[in-house]
């Protein structure tokens, strides 16, 4: 047992409950249930709702009963992020909410660090950890490469947490590459209450959850960690973006994607969010957002409009001083080249992201 172990037994430690969201997934969230059943103690009371899709039947790993876990598993019809997550919100009781994607994994200790960060950190909304990277075999990728195909030109943090308050978010938008990320669900744990006082928001926006979760930290006034230990296993895989307009879906059917009308629906989403809680401060943060995605959107799907392209370019390079810096600039000049050469543009992106994971997509 370690010294914050004695020091805090798990009574006096916040609880914890888990959403695990697997939609269509029945391969993989085995290994999900599996890397919970195999979290490291003393933990305080951990509560386990797992929300499925109605084509996939859950089996409950007996770890979770021999520890004394309470698991829902809750059947939803709800199409998007945020009202599929929604549904196992409600089921919860906890002081904290901790996500976890069907595809991705925990490391055993992150329960415990999740835990004794916030009863650390008693103002603190908000806990987000770095990333291990893999393959859809659970192979190790790695981590340079993953981050460049994922774009996020910045590297991974190093050194200790960071206990980021609202104030030096503001003083300095361009830090947050350099503290963490917003990145991925998994990696992200939040205090119930306050996610719990923006659940109408929530259930707005259907893609984007991860961006959603830090919006409603940023806005609270209240202080950020972020911990570069890389605590969660992020699971890169082949079906979640494809050349074109049409995506490969978890069973091998092609799909149509509708990802920019609906990354873009869910960062007006968020512009309401923010705004409704008086964080007008973030609005431009979230036409960072909107920038950036837009532009990606429009890269990924080859468009020809040189007009198009350099608006763009232009709306991104008024954001270039947020979030991440480095990918702004890079995202900015790679878009001014498309006004040059659309289809050369276009194949770069591709022949980038398949040579850096084996022609896959970021989950």
């Amino acid at each position: 047992m370690s010294a914050a172990d004695t020091a805090h037994p798990a009574e006096d430690l916040p609880s914890l409950g888990v959403v695990v969201t697997v939609f269509h997934r029945a391969h993989f969230y085995p290994a999900a249930l599996a890397s919970i059943a195999a979290q490291t103690g003393p933990l305080p009371r951990v509560e386990i709702v797992v929300v499925r899709s109605s084509d996939v039947e859950i089996e409950v790993p007996v770890g979770f009963k021999t520890r004394g876990w309470r698991c829902e598993v809750v059947r939803s019809e709800s199409v998007g992020e945020g009202p599929f997550f929604d549904a196992g919100l409600r089921l919860l009781s906890t002081d904290i909410v901790v996500p976890l994607d069907d595809d991705d994994l925990w490391e055993p200790g992150r329960l415990r660090t999740i835990a004794h960060t916030f009863r650390a950190h008693p103002r603190a909304v908000y806990f987000h950890n770095g990333q291990r990277f893999i393959d859809v075999r659970g192979a190790p990728l790695a981590t340079g490469l993953a981050l460049r195909h994922l774009r996020r030109f910045s590297g991974a943090p190093g050194g200790p947490p960071s206990v980021v308050s609202t104030g030096e978010l503001r003083r300095h938008p361009g830090r947050l590459a350099h503290w963490g990320s917003m990145f991925n669900n998994s990696s992200v744990a939040i205090r119930r209450d306050e996610l719990e006082r923006c659940t109408d928001h929530l259930r707005a926006t259907a893609w984007l959850l991860d961006a959603f979760l830090f919006y409603v930290a940023a806005s609270s006034g209240s202080d950020l960690v972020f911990d570069p230990a890389p605590w969660t296993q992020y699971r890169v895989h082949n079906w979640n973006k494809s050349r074109g307009s049409r995506t490969l879906g978890p069973f091998g059917t092609s799909e149509r994607t509708r990802s920019r009308e609906g990354r873009l629906a869910s960062v007006a989403a968020l512009r309401k969010m923010v705004d409704a809680r008086g964080a007008s401060w973030l609005d431009a943060w979230v036409g960072r957002e909107h920038a950036y995605l837009d532009l990606l959107e429009g890269l990924r799907e080859g468009d020809e409009s040189r007009v198009r392209s350099l608006r763009r370019a232009v709306q991104l390079g008024r954001y270039l001083g947020y979030v991440d810096p480095v990918m702004n600039l890079l995202l900015s000049l790679t878009a001014l080249g498309q006004t040059a050469s659309p289809r050369a543009a276009s194949r770069a992106y591709w022949v980038e992201r398949g040579s850096a994971t084996g022609d896959v997509g970021g989950s």
